[in-house]
């Protein structure tokens, strides 16, 4: 997971707009990959990830390539006005491992 949102998020919203991978999700909103596919849906009865949050937006790590070869640095971080989006240090993912996932989500079907 190359990218997480803190406790601090204050919910405005400015990181999933700008999100080139649609990888932030709005705090309660479940997701889940299905045959290559992402969906989003609010089934309650669903195992939520580690990285999901009921309260404030969160970043689906399959889908976060921390914007590399995109812009200079995450936008997500760029954008946060109370520098709630962070490198997880716990998860760390090599350049190689971002140009790939960033490689693979621009050939799914959908990707503009």
């Amino acid at each position: 997971m190359p990218m997480m949102i803190l406790d601090n998020c204050t919910n405005c919203g400015i990181c999933e707009i700008l999100c080139p991978y649609s990888a932030i999700y709005a705090g309660g909103v479940n997701w889940r990959k299905i045959h290559n596919r992402y969906f989003m849906y609010c089934d309650e009865s669903l195992v939520h990830d580690d990285f999901w949050s009921r309260v404030h937006y969160y970043i689906v790590p399959d889908k976060c390539t921390e914007c590399i070869g995109k812009y200079p640095e995450p936008i997500c971080k760029t954008a946060c006005t109370k520098d709630g989006c962070v490198q997880d240090a716990d998860h760390l993912e090599t350049e190689e491992h971002l140009y790939a996932k960033k490689q693979y989500l621009e050939t799914m079907p959908g990707y503009i």
